[in-house]
């Protein structure tokens, strides 16, 4: 795996090895990214504007990915030793990255942040739980862009209390782009 833009484009993304992850593809990421790059585009927004979390982290390879845009600041969240491990070794000499070796159903109290992603793992129902746990700590308020990246043919909907903005597939990864309701929304 590779960065695919920005400032480490190119930069090599070694994934934990064993079966406890499922790296999101290059072809993917790039995909993930210019919609995200698009939708900031109409807010009037750019990458160094944003602060990203990335849950369920693996290899970080989103979080870089944000970071290389010029994301300017970076949460990851794994508690997979394994994992950890490498996402530790791939954030090497990153700065405005903070690494979170803790479980994302229990996140400490966070300031909100632009954009958070969730890449769980599959048909578990942990990115529900961890949507909850992340709201409930802070970091989600209507302004929050939230992605759940999920398998195509699980077929998941969000909470009721989230709106779903867009949807998009590459292969077997469904992405669920959507922001919490708020009071004007019909909460």
């Amino acid at each position: 795996m590779r960065i695919v833009a920005g400032k480490w484009r190119g930069k090599t993304i070694q994934a934990p090895v064993g079966d406890t992850t499922r790296p999101t593809s290059d072809r993917a990421r790039e995909m993930l990214f210019n919609i995200l790059t698009s939708l900031l585009l109409k807010e009037g927004r750019q990458w160094h504007d944003i602060s990203f979390a990335d849950v369920f982290s693996g290899s970080g390879a989103i979080g870089i990915e944000a970071l290389s845009r010029g994301a300017r600041h970076v949460w990851c969240f794994e508690n997979n030793s394994t994992a950890f491990t490498c996402l530790r070794q791939n954030a090497i000499g990153l700065n405005q990255i903070e690494l979170m070796n803790r479980d994302a159903l229990s996140p400490p109290i966070g300031k909100t942040v632009d954009i958070l992603f969730m890449d769980a793992p599959y048909g578990k129902g942990l990115w529900q739980s961890a949507l909850e746990a992340f709201e409930k700590a802070g970091w989600i308020d209507s302004e929050t862009l939230v992605i759940i990246e999920t398998d195509s043919r699980l077929k998941e909907s969000l909470p009721e209390s989230y709106i779903l903005i867009q949807e998009r597939s590459a292969g077997r990864n469904t992405f669920l782009f959507a922001k919490k309701k708020t009071n004007s929304m019909g909460e």
